[in-house]
């Protein structure tokens, strides 16, 4: 997931590169090298800079409130050809080439996307204070935040929303850049949208990365792991598993790299991501309930 992460936060600071500068043709290989920017600036502060999280966990709370607030708010007030309710919310269109139930399938991917990731207060367990009672506290938060904004915001989108076959092969390679320019009128005032979701984008990386090798480590410490010897080791000054951490960014750059070679190879990744996390959640059930 980290490594899907990445690269949506590349696509965003290309696909606005792109909108700045019509000329300039993004590259696989540009979005792949600035996902690995992402990666590198979240190692280092994973490494260097671990007293940093806790702060940036708070800031990035009331960022993505309040860029969610002023993005819809935006957006509705500046479009002025929305789209009407039966749009959103009874016509299903299909340009896949794939049947209905197959399109549909696939599109549920994009909400699923959103509600990844809930789990990450549960690999943090030993950095927090009163953890038996912030962790699961974090995580519903997190769940009921989340749906409500994210189902709010793709309202939002779809209201906003112009022609999709120009919006979905929008050169920025971002949908989401193009409704924001369509509905704006201005570079400018899309690129400070964009750049509220870029942010967000960016930090999750940094979290990401942290409870990735958090698991890493965990695993490592009881033997689960090739070389649990190594990944297991916590550095005696900065309390951090180094080791855990690099491994994680090397998973993360090796996946990012696979859109070197095909798009298409990469998506599937991201597909398979949303799905593994979807399906680990559910497994926990039988075995809680001894089913």
């Amino acid at each position: 997931m980290g490594a899907t992460n990445n690269s949506i936060g590349a696509n965003f600071v290309l696909g606005m590169a792109n909108l700045v500068f019509p000329d300039y043709t993004i590259e696989r290989w540009h979005t792949v090298l600035v996902a690995y920017l992402v990666a590198f600036m979240a190692t280092a502060i994973n490494i260097w800079g671990p007293h940093l999280l806790h702060r940036i966990s708070r800031f990035i709370l009331i960022w993505n409130i309040g860029s969610f607030l002023i993005t819809t708010i935006v957006l509705l007030a500046t479009n002025d050809h929305k789209q009407p309710a039966s749009f959103v919310f009874s016509e299903f269109q299909n340009f896949s080439g794939w049947g209905s139930s197959m399109a549909a399938i696939v599109g549920i991917l994009q909400a699923c996307f959103g509600m990844c990731c809930y789990d990450a207060p549960s690999h943090m367990t030993e950095e927090m204070k009163s953890a038996s009672k912030e962790a699961p506290k974090a995580i519903i938060l997190s769940v009921v935040l989340g749906a409500v904004t994210g189902f709010a915001f793709l309202l939002t989108l779809c209201f906003c929303i112009g022609d999709i076959n120009t919006t979905a092969n929008t050169s920025t390679g971002v949908p989401v850049i193009q409704i924001l320019y369509d509905s704006t009128g201005s570079k400018v005032g899309t690129c400070f949208l964009a750049s509220m979701i870029a942010i967000i984008v960016i930090v999750a990386g940094n979290n990401l990365l942290a409870e990735g090798s958090r698991s890493v480590y965990a695993f490592a410490r009881d033997h689960g792991l090739p070389f649990s010897h190594i990944f297991s080791r916590v550095d005696s000054k900065s309390h951090v598993p180094v080791n855990a951490v690099l491994l994680t960014l090397v998973v993360q750059l090796a996946l990012d790299a696979i859109d070197f070679g095909t798009t298409t190879g990469f998506e599937t990744v991201i597909a398979i991501s949303t799905e593994g996390f979807c399906k680990s959640s559910h497994t926990t059930f039988p075995s809680v309930h001894g089913e």
